[in-house]
Parts: C-alpha cells; structure tokens; sequence
C-alpha cells in the first residue's frame, strides 16, 4: 500500500535514510560521510514538516521504502516555462528490494505530478549507483544533464 507519510512514520523513515546515506557513504565515501543520527531524524521531521514536499511510503507489514518529492516551477528569461515533479530521495529497504516496491512509488510520482501539471520528473543520481542508474532506465528516465569532474 502507498500512502502519504505523516510524523508516526518519522522512526522507520529514519531507520530508511540511514540506509541509503551509508549506502552512498559506500559507494562514494570521497564525497559522503556519515553524519550522527540525530541529523538524519531531524531531517526526516524537516521534510514532513515542509508543505512544499510530500513523501509518498509504502508498507505492506512495515515501511519498506519512501521517495522524498517536491513540485518545482521554472520561468527563466532563457527557457520556455515548465513544472517538473524533482524526486529529492528515494529508497527501499535492501532486504525488500527487487519486489516491485520501487516500481509502485515511482508510478506514485507520476500520477502526482501529472496530477498537478508536471511535464517531467527528474533526479539526480550518483553515476557509480550503477543498481539505482538503471532502476531509473527502466523506469523510464533518460539522462538530461551530465555533471563531469575530476578528482585531483
């Protein structure tokens, strides 16, 4: 089941954001490192408590997975105006992954941007999360902006 988070979900939400930062602290340690756990609550409090962002969960016995979302308006002088639905964070836990669960709150991203008058849905992913580059293949999304760097 997919719903909309409430504050009750804050300890799970936590447990879920820890695990995918020290997922990211793995797989790209020169640029994440792990902060206490109190930022990671104080976070996920943040967020719930932001009306400019909706966190959309599923749980069928426990709270398995979240994405973090926020509707964002863009009118610049040099580009035609549009409203993108931006998924800020998006997780499943690791012993749950690979059950369809993304597949269900990604298609929850869609309708909710279609919803409110979205033309895309965009993110930005680590290039090395190779598992979650091609979740969002499959889900679709094609790369729009590649950032390059250079470790020196």
């Amino acid at each position: 089941m997919i719903r909309i988070a409430d504050i009750n979900d804050c300890e799970r939400l936590t447990d879920l954001f820890i695990e995918l930062h020290r997922h990211h602290v793995e797989i790209k340690p020169e640029t994440f490192r792990m902060p206490q756990h109190e930022w990671f609550s104080e976070r996920i409090a943040e967020i719930l408590n932001d009306g400019g962002q909706t966190v959309f969960i599923h749980e069928d016995i426990e709270l398995d997975g979240y994405v973090v979302v926020k509707i964002m308006d863009v009118n610049t002088e040099e580009k035609f105006p549009r409203r993108m639905c931006y998924i800020d964070c998006f997780a499943v836990a690791e012993n749950c992954r690979r059950q369809g669960i993304g597949t269900e709150l990604f298609g929850a991203v869609k309708a909710f941007g279609k919803e409110r008058g979205c033309t895309s849905v965009q993110l930005g992913v680590t290039a090395c999360n190779t598992d979650s580059v091609a979740f969002y293949n499959e889900m679709g999304l094609v790369p729009r902006t590649i950032i390059m760097e250079m470790r020196l």
